[in-house]
């Protein structure tokens, strides 16, 4: 609906959310954007477009280099002030040592007590919510799995409650084994955790938390983003939410719990996006005159991923990771597409998935699967993925309608309507 339009801006383009994964269209807002752009191009006008981000995305690095899209880079961080130092702290070592308290390390402590003493606040990352990410029997070693879903409850403290993230199941926590009967212990700690330990540590420190849980009232979210701003909390727990574009004057420590966590995915932009949250999470602290602090507790201090990060070498990083795209024709050069079968009946889904893979691979020969993801069932269907790659040249239309004769044909003779989904360029 716009008119004259003169310029679009995309701020932090590298962010996963502008991807819409369900339901149909499975756009990406970034390149609709761009489409936009291109549109108000096309009729005459002139329009503009600014992508920004401090940590671009790999694609949009590869836009760069081939000309596509014109680099500008900001050499200096804003108010001047200093990149943050870093420490990395190895919590195989100091478990060993007993330098571990709960899921906090005695340096780390260390570190807020300082920063409080100063009268300075503290931000503290931990990918997962809940109490605990699972529960597991002390006696048979069962996890406690959702009846729905290939996946584990996680434990809420309050209310008692093993919930599913996946479909939403709950149900009261009996502190038994659902096999043998026999008691249960806590694998990981998650934000309500954290919070926990922190208040026992820091009993005097005004401790908040901010995840999906308690961020399901939009008023809770503001109210808490506006009282640490403001100085009324000291030290806030949270997930990914905590490490968007904030701006905290009196902000001086950031730490990761556990930043292993947002390594082992099983997806080809894993270490992107880690760098990418990491590197926005350092930028969160020392953002006026003074200098801040980031803390990384980690079991993997060896990972390449630190190591950029403590010569504040990203840069070098993305270049190595799009080498290694282009080894294997990777994106961004190459257009991926991921077809989902899903089905109530497992063996339905292996063997529908089984037969369009074939029929794919005839005209696809760079047809990947199916293969079962890592969460393989959710709220009772299973499920199946099948992933093409395209090479981006002048056949991609072409290649486009026959993808949808093939999968129109394959639905058609089967009598499989609404169990095959298609994303392009899944985030």
């Amino acid at each position: 609906p716009h008119h004259a339009l003169g310029l679009i801006i995309v701020d932090e383009e590298h962010d996963g959310s502008y991807k819409q994964d369900s339901p149909a269209p499975r756009y990406n807002g970034r390149d609709t954007a761009l489409m936009l752009n291109q549109l108000h191009n096309a009729d005459g006008s002139s329009c503009n477009i600014i992508l920004g981000s401090a940590t671009p995305s790999l694609e949009e690095l590869y836009n760069c280099s081939t000309g596509r899209h014109v680099l500008v880079e900001l050499k200096e961080r804003y108010h001047g002030s200093e990149e943050p130092d870093i420490e990395i702290i190895d919590t195989r070592a100091e478990r060993k040592k007993r330098g571990m308290i709960g899921s906090i390390s005695r340096k780390l402590i260390d570190h807020i007590g300082r920063t409080l003493e100063a009268k300075k606040q503290v931000l503290i990352l931990r990918s997962r919510r809940a109490w605990s990410p699972a529960l597991q029997c002390e006696n048979c070693g069962t996890i406690q799995k959702c009846p729905h879903c290939n996946v584990s409850l996680s434990y809420h403290k309050a209310g008692n409650r093993l919930v599913c993230h996946y479909c939403g199941y709950n149900t009261i926590s009996t502190g038994q084994c659902t096999s043998c009967s026999g008691p249960i212990i806590t694998l990981g700690a998650g934000t309500q955790n954290i919070e926990e330990e922190l208040s026992a540590i820091f009993p005097e420190a005004r401790i908040a938390r901010l995840d999906s849980d308690t961020a399901q009232s939009k008023t809770f979210e503001a109210r808490t983003i506006r009282d640490f701003a403001k100085g009324s909390i000291d030290i806030l727990v949270g997930t990914q939410i905590i490490a968007k574009g904030f701006d905290f004057s009196n902000l001086a420590l950031v730490a990761v719990i556990a930043a292993d966590s947002l390594l082992g995915v099983q997806d080809f932009r894993a270490d992107e996006k880690a760098l990418h949250l990491l590197d926005q999470f350092r930028g969160r602290c020392g953002r006026r005159d003074s200098k801040g602090f980031f803390v990384i507790q980690t079991a993997q201090p060896e990972h390449p991923i630190y190591s950029r990060l403590l010569n504040n070498d990203v840069e070098a990083f993305n270049m190595q990771l799009l080498q290694e795209r282009k080894d294997f024709s990777f994106p961004p050069y190459s257009r991926s597409i991921e077809l989902t079968v899903k089905d109530i009946y497992e063996d339905r889904a292996a063997r529908m998935s089984n037969g369009l893979a074939g029929e794919l691979r005839s005209y696809f020969a760079e047809t990947t699967g199916p293969y079962a993801p890592v969460v393989d069932k959710v709220a009772d269907q299973y499920i199946r993925r099948i992933r093409i790659s395209l090479k981006k040249d002048r056949n991609l239309s072409v290649h486009k309608h026959k993808l949808n004769e093939i999968i129109s044909l394959f639905v058609k003779k089967h009598r499989y309507d609404g169990h095959i989904t298609i994303d392009v360029d899944p985030a």
